[in-house]
């Protein structure tokens, strides 16, 4: 009898447990060719921009309000009604997702991705594009994917995480950037390296240059198949190293700074 009452207690909490999340999410969806969000954030906050077809471009914010601004352009106006954009605000951040479906109803944007239609590639046939203009206040952190198109954030003062499959990833912020893309380069301008763990820059067919202060340190591990590595920075090296794979200790050392790439080069920049 007491096992009963310990397992229908358990079910009860783990039933208001996710009443209280689905409480803490404002979904949104919208349907119109011209999208508009804005919203107060504060740091250490998320902003999340999760697009498919279209590039990704964002900046700094003047104030403490984060602004999305979005275009849908195609050629044919079926493709454009089954696109449309759904905004998740959370407690702790907002995701905005570019979502690909013939029916345009809430549930299919969440953190770190889209549910897209599961009919086989439907939205790889859709010729509809979303392209996102972001303004990111002071110490929020952007993360941006995309598949089909590039990122480019200019003049931030929050960490980004950025992450396209075709399309170059171009980002400066006085904070720090992670970066991945597998057909276009990379190019990270950086002004801090407290980042926490491993720090990851990878591409497969671009090259790599990244810049940071000239007082950093950091572990640096650099590879390449097709290309060849610089570096700005003096590297302490235990035993051999060539022009292609490259690790070592950067002043004092520290945390790693990973680049990696087949198809390019690898340039580690100091930033004057």
């Amino acid at each position: 009898m007491n096992k009963r009452i310990m397992w229908f207690a358990a079910a009860c909490s783990l039933l208001l447990s996710g009443i209280a999340a689905q409480a803490q999410e404002k979904r949104t969806v919208f349907t119109e060719s011209d999208f508009h969000w804005q919203g107060k954030m504060a740091a250490g906050q998320t902003l999340e921009i999760v697009g498919r077809n279209g590039e990704i471009n964002a900046g700094g914010a003047s104030g403490e309000s984060a602004e999305v601004n979005a275009t849908k352009k195609s050629r044919n106006g079926d493709d454009e009604r089954e696109a449309f954009i759904e905004v998740v605000e959370y407690s702790d951040g907002v995701t905005i997702c570019a979502v690909y479906a013939k029916e345009a109803r809430p549930g299919r944007c969440h953190r770190g991705g889209v549910d897209s239609e599961n009919s086989s590639g439907f939205w790889h046939n859709s010729r509809a594009k979303i392209e996102f203009s972001v303004q990111v206040p002071r110490g929020v952190t952007l993360k941006a994917e995309t598949t089909n198109g590039g990122i480019h954030a200019h003049n931030l003062n929050s960490v980004v995480e950025a992450n396209t499959t075709n399309g170059s990833v171009d980002v400066s912020t006085s904070e720090w950037a992670s970066g991945h893309s597998t057909n276009g380069h990379l190019d990270i301008t950086m002004g801090k390296t407290d980042w926490k763990g491993d720090l990851e820059l990878a591409t497969t067919n671009g090259g790599i240059s990244v810049s940071l202060p000239g007082s950093a340190a950091f572990q640096l591990h650099a590879e390449t198949t097709n290309g060849n590595i610089h570096t700005d920075f003096p590297i302490t090296v235990m035993g051999t190293f060539g022009t292609k794979n490259i690790s070592g200790t950067v002043g004092s050392g520290g945390r790693e700074l990973r680049l990696a790439t087949t198809n390019g080069g690898i340039e580690v920049r100091k930033t004057s």
